[in-house]
């Protein structure tokens, strides 16, 4: 049975805007552990793949010729369909935050809620070894099944609980490179937003909430001594990175009165309905203590603690220079973006995109180097846009894509501002992902600390439509196996919502001149892609500053955003490719479909087929394109 994995930090329900710093502009499941069995668990020092054979010999000796409407496969299908309903019913719910943002009535589901909790965490080696264990039993388990006697969905959604089991063993060979408090995707950044937008279906959910303030002391130190193990064997963060933590929970807590969390509590218990003023006054009063007596001494504890490890750290530069840090970048990569395709194979494509791109850039200056001066002036003044409206913007996508993307049902949303106390914590704008059974309901941030009024645009098709809103109520709407809606492909989500977002420079009607299209596209593609090559430079090569620098210069950007861009992907690898990879691999089955089928290719059935495989790995989805393409021809 698949179970949350202890390992990991509460899966936080966000989906974010890269933070770009360069020119002009969940949930792993694993199974029970069988008791008094052991595996030894790396501690970052490896240097070679695991040993750990979980080749699916069931899966690769499929029987040919299998009627899967007679008894024994019906038989089979089901004990599939038990086992991934129990699975899903026990991670739901393993602790609070994922149960109330996977599901708005549990019980509907027969799942019973337990007691407030954050889930088990146990981030010491011996939590590792049963992690690792809990793992492989899993990948035990899904070998028991007969592949062959399942339908083609359940093959697939075998295939991709499969792929996610497995690659996971590969991190508890580096379990101390993982970084809870990393920069954008860290503890300390999301959890104010996650707690701040916990939704109270019922009064149980009022008391749960209030509970895991209480709770957050002992999660948070928990997480805090796994960052002193780390120090003392050589792991913890860069000092710079350090800083960086230390700046976001210094700016959280720095009006303790004025907190978040206390100034959005009000609102939404105000708006639950039932309760008189005097229980109201009462749960704000509570609120409140709970705010000021354990959320700001978590926050403090994080500043104290990281200001004496931040000087213990042995590395400033990228991963690669950590024992197993070059393998372990390899990880990351295949777990954040869902790809195949080895570093060395995701080189040559950011290479060939970015050629391709500035070729492309250099074709269009030359046909109109005047309409470029234009715009090029009109992004110094930040008049390449008017005044948008949020609401008004994502109503506007939701009328222009119609030829382009399947409909999906109706759905209601808000478009809020950060808080003042995240401004400079957070992206600079994201979309949280609703339960599977209210999906209709959506909310959207945006940080206007960061976000430029001339880049609102690109932000709000990334974030609403056609992007992160449009593809979760697209996926939640179409009855999807249970299970599924707890595993986490960033790589299909952001690369989707960074494929649209490339596109919706063309969907903007005023530009003053209509090349300027082209020309904020490329901006925009280039931004990404080079972001991501020096990711990959620094953490996978090796780059230093010097090296980062001669890259900018000689592919004509500012070498003097250089450091910036390393302090961030130092703080947090992969990241960039969740976004870029993502994207090119998109990208790659469109062109490939397109080569296909030449005429007969229709881009709204290409997306269908995208939306209707759901979050995946890509080389899963590569096989619903072939077929998509083999059926059309």
């Amino acid at each position: 049975m698949i179970k949350k994995n202890n390992k990991r930090i509460i899966a936080l329900a966000l989906s974010a805007v890269m933070l770009f710093s360069m020119v002009g502009c969940g949930k792993n499941k694993n199974n029970t552990t069988e008791e008094g069995t052991t595996v030894e668990i790396a501690t970052g020092d490896a240097t070679e793949e695991p040993s750990v054979d979980v080749t699916n010999t069931e899966k690769t000796t499929e029987k040919p010729d299998v009627d899967l409407n007679s008894p024994e496969a019906k038989a089979e299908q089901e004990k599939f369909d038990d086992w991934l309903w129990d699975s899903f019913v026990e991670s739901v719910n393993s602790d609070s935050i994922t149960l109330n943002y996977s599901l708005a009535n549990p019980e509907e589901y027969g799942v019973t809620p337990t007691d407030a909790t954050y889930g088990e965490l146990d981030m010491s080696e011996e939590g590792m070894e049963k992690d690792k264990q809990e793992t492989l039993d899993c990948i035990d388990e899904l070998e028991e099944f007969d592949y062959s006697l399942l339908t083609d969905d359940q093959k697939f959604t075998y295939d991709i609980i499969y792929d996610v089991q497995e690659t996971s063993l590969t991190s508890y060979d580096y379990m101390y490179l993982y970084e809870p408090f990393a920069y954008t995707s860290g503890l300390q950044t999301n959890l104010p937003i996650t707690l701040a937008e916990y939704t109270f279906y019922d009064r149980q959910d009022i008391e749960d909430y209030l509970t895991l303030l209480t709770l957050t002391p002992e999660y948070f130190e928990e997480c805090l001594a796994f960052e002193k193990v780390k120090s003392k064997k050589g792991y913890f963060m860069s000092s710079n990175s350090a800083n960086e933590v230390i700046r976001q929970c210094t700016e959280f807590i720095a009006v303790p009165e004025e907190n978040l969390l206390l100034e959005t509590f009000e609102d939404r218990i105000r708006e639950f309905d039932g309760l008189t003023e005097e229980e109201i006054q009462n749960y704000i009063q509570i609120n409140h203590d709970n705010v000021i007596n354990y959320i700001i001494p978590s926050y403090r504890n994080v500043i104290e603690t990281f200001k004496a490890l931040k000087n213990t750290g042995n590395n400033d530069l990228g991963l690669c220079y950590l024992d197993g840090g070059k393998e372990y970048y390899a990880y990351l990569l295949r777990s954040k973006t869902g790809t195949d395709k080895t570093p060395e194979e995701v080189i040559d494509m950011l290479d060939d995109a970015i050629d391709k791109t500035m070729s492309d850039l250099y074709a269009k200056l030359f046909a109109d180097s005047s309409a470029y001066q234009e715009y090029y002036e009109a992004l110094e003044d930040e008049s390449v846009y008017e005044d948008i409206d949020y609401k008004e913007a994502i109503e506007y996508y939701e009328k222009v894509v119609d030829d382009k993307f399947p409909e999906i049902p109706d759905i209601d949303f808000k478009v809020t501002p950060v808080h003042e106390s995240l401004e400079n914590i957070v992206s600079p704008a994201f979309y949280m992902t609703p339960p599977l059974d209210d999906y209709e309901h959506n909310s959207i941030y945006i940080n206007q600390g960061t976000e430029s009024s001339q880049s609102i645009w690109s932000t709000l098709a990334h974030e609403g439509v056609p992007g992160h809103m449009y593809q979760f109520v697209y996926f939640l709407s179409s009855d999807p196996e249970p299970m599924r809606t707890l595993l986490d492909f960033n790589g299909y989500q952001e690369g989707w919502a960074t494929y649209v977002e490339m596109q919706s420079f063309y969907y903007y009607d005023k530009y003053e001149n209509p090349a300027y299209a082209d020309f904020e596209a490329a901006n925009n593609k280039l931004n990404l892609l080079v972001s991501a090559r020096v990711e990959i430079g620094v953490n996978y090569e090796g780059w230093d500053l010097e090296d980062t620098q001669k890259y900018l210069s000689d592919n004509g950007f500012m070498p003097e955003v250089a450091q910036d861009i390393i302090d961030y992907v130092v703080a947090e690898p992969g990241n960039y490719q969740m976004y870029c990879t993502g994207w090119l691999e998109f990208e790659g089955l469109k062109d490939y479909a397109k080569e296909e089928l030449g005429d007969k290719f229709d881009e709204k059935e290409f997306n269908k087929v995208i939306l209707d495989a759901g979050p995946c790995q890509f080389w899963l989805l590569r096989d619903k394109v072939e077929a998509y393409v083999e059926s059309v021809k």
